[in-house]
């Protein structure tokens, strides 16, 4: 595969440059390895999330909302 001098000078610069191999005869991306791995590898993995764990902190957040909320008492009808 031979790359053009705008192309090589693209890469260097960390940008990403799209390619359509006739072997492959789909849209590709070059890219350099630092690039990839941040993608590939993030450095957050929420794989094991529970959004649970924050229910505490919605609440927390939300009662110091209400209790600033002088139309709070106004619509508490509509509860469930």
């Amino acid at each position: 595969m031979e790359l053009t001098i705008e192309q090589v000078q693209a890469i260097r610069g960390g940008a990403h440059v799209p390619l359509v191999p006739p072997e492959v005869g789909e849209e590709c991306v070059v890219l350099r390895r630092d690039a990839y791995e941040k993608i590939a590898h993030p450095l957050y993995d929420d794989s094991d999330a529970d959004p649970r764990r924050f229910y505490p902190l919605a609440g927390a957040i939300m009662a110091e909302d209400d209790a600033d909320d002088p139309a709070l008492e106004s619509y508490q009808k509509y509860k469930l």
